[in-house]
């Protein structure tokens, strides 16, 4: 009896093919909450886009939460290096700071839903976390560089200057600057704040 050849399964275009499926989920995730914001996020079609089915990607993360965590700690990450690059620009303590600052609320300004999404609480509690990460590192060292290391005062102008350039950063993403109808505006808007508040540290702390 002539036994039944049994043809290989041929797959889709666009099928994932390569190695790191974990990342290509970050990728297209990441892509998603570009466009979408993560509240439309869903893995189904995340999964269908890369030819892969939804518990292939269990695998790799838990549920949802858990991928929108990923992208939202990388979104911190990349926001960190950012406003780092800013700051090694700058020679002067209080340009650093303002550097910084700009550098913060500008990438805001692009990457919106990136921005929603670092703001939310889904990275947080996926951590076990109360709040969202700031990505402190940077700005604490800029914050440093104006308030004398051993100033009392220091962990509350860094709170002061957090708060500042997160609220800016919402201002802006959310349209709520009054007075001004562009991105432009808004930025320009945000920009003059900061020049402010500089200001004012340099009255409050003189070098």
């Amino acid at each position: 009896m002539q036994r039944k050849r049994i043809r290989p399964r041929v797959k889709r275009a666009g099928a994932f093919h390569h190695g790191d499926l974990r990342e290509a989920l970050i990728q297209a995730a990441t892509q998603a909450v570009e466009k979408h914001g993560h509240p439309e996020v869903s893995l189904r079609p995340i999964a269908e886009r890369l030819g892969v089915t939804q518990p292939a990607v269990y695998r790799h993360f838990k549920d949802r939460g858990a991928l929108l965590a990923e992208v939202g700690e990388r979104a911190g990450g990349t926001l960190n290096a950012v406003m780092g690059a800013a700051m090694a620009a700058e020679r002067d303590p209080f340009a650093a700071v303002r550097a910084a600052g700009r550098a913060y609320v500008h990438w805001a300004c692009a990457h919106p839903n990136l921005f929603r999404l670092f703001s939310s609480r889904v990275p947080a509690a996926q951590r076990g976390g109360p709040v969202p990460a700031f990505p402190r590192e940077h700005y604490y060292q800029a914050m440093g560089g104006v308030v004398p290391i051993d100033d009392p005062l220091l962990a509350d102008a860094f709170r002061v200057s957090w708060a500042l350039v997160h609220g800016l950063a919402t201002l802006v993403v959310e349209h709520v600057f009054q007075l001004v109808d562009t991105d432009a505006g808004r930025l320009a808007a945000a920009d003059g704040v900061l020049d402010c508040y500089l200001e004012m540290l340099r009255a409050k702390w003189p070098r």
